[in-house]
């Protein structure tokens, strides 16, 4: 795929409110929505619930994205409890904080490798997981991040999981120009690449950052026709429509997009990805093709017959990846 950013004529567009199809060869955008807020882990950690104006088949692949923060780390004092998940990738991205991940094969974590500021984890569930964590207390200062969940085909649901974790250092910052960047999470923009191995779900995630007046242009890959842009900072405009804080836009891609941010810093999450154009069925933490399916988890579940022997983990660190395997039971 092909990946242009410039800083070129999006200066010249002028803001506008309508949503209407874009007659200068950029993307626009088709609906603005809000968040509902939820608590998710029941631990009373509210959340904003970004994709909840639309549906699984508009979102496709992407099934939720939640936001926590920006709070006080002094605050995030109840660790999430384990739970199960079965049928999609999880995907936590930690702006600000401290995170210990917990699962099955690793009921304490690895306190001495917590999730840093700038990390990322792509965990391919599959056939299942049983996972929590909590916020490290020796952190000091804002806790900030996502939670995304995205869809796996159909027949990859059954696999065994995986975790991979991206260390901060191991995804690329592109400077865009002196008053602008953007870091990878997953995929590639202007020749870099995110270590994350997204596998047979082709999907662009992305954390755009906006110095005041700075104006950027990104062009999509071919087919990655779901596109959600989520303003976590500031205000601007995204393909001439106005937007700020916690506003959450579907594109209509066609053509670049265009960011221009306005008098503050303009931060914004990217998410594009090619539908997989399958049924979902969701039930609370399971995400599978049919009813049949969900039941199935439940009764997987409920008779202990749920987890993998052995979990895959590969660790991308600046230097380069490195791959383990543990099973369950195994000393910590």
């Amino acid at each position: 795929a092909i990946f242009i950013l410039s800083m070129g004529s999006c200066s010249s567009q002028t803001a506008t409110s309508k949503h209407e199809p874009s007659t200068d060869g950029f993307s626009s955008v088709r609906r603005v929505g809000k968040p509902s807020q939820t608590d998710p882990t029941g631990t009373g950690m509210i959340v904003n619930d970004i994709l909840t104006p639309w549906n699984f088949e508009a979102t496709d692949p992407f099934i939720l994205l939640h936001e926590f923060g920006p709070v006080d780390a002094g605050t995030m004092k109840v660790p999430i409890g384990m739970h199960p998940h079965r049928g999609f990738n999880e995907v936590p991205y930690i702006r600000q904080g401290h995170m210990i991940p917990t699962d099955a094969w690793q009921p304490q974590g690895d306190p001495a490798n917590p999730m840093l500021s700038g990390s990322l984890q792509w965990g391919t569930i599959g056939s299942g997981i049983e996972h929590g964590g909590s916020f490290d207390r020796k952190y000091t200062g804002l806790v900030h991040g996502f939670q995304m969940w995205v869809n796996l085909p159909a027949k990859e649901k059954m696999d065994p999981p995986c975790f991979q974790d991206a260390e901060p250092d191991a995804l690329p910052v592109v400077e865009l120009s002196e008053s602008a960047c953007v870091k990878i999470l997953v995929g590639d923009v202007a020749g870099q690449s995110s270590p994350i191995q997204s596998g047979s779900v082709r999907v662009q995630y992305l954390d755009f950052m906006l110095r005041p007046g700075a104006c950027v242009e990104h062009e999509l890959p071919a087919g990655y026709s779901s596109v959600f842009v989520y303003v976590y900072q500031g205000q601007g405009t995204i393909c001439s429509q106005v937007a700020r804080r916690s506003d959450v836009l579907q594109i209509s891609a066609s053509g670049p997009l265009s960011f221009v941010s306005g008098s503050t810093e303009f931060g914004l999450l990217l998410l594009a990805g090619v539908p997989l154009g399958e049924r979902i069925v969701q039930h609370g933490p399971f995400v599978m093709a049919t009813r049949q399916q969900i039941q199935q988890a439940f009764s997987d579940y409920q008779r202990g017959g749920f987890l993998n022997e052995t979990c895959r983990y590969i660790r991308h660190k600046a230097s380069g990846s490195v791959a383990s395997e543990r099973k369950l039971g195994a000393a910590t």
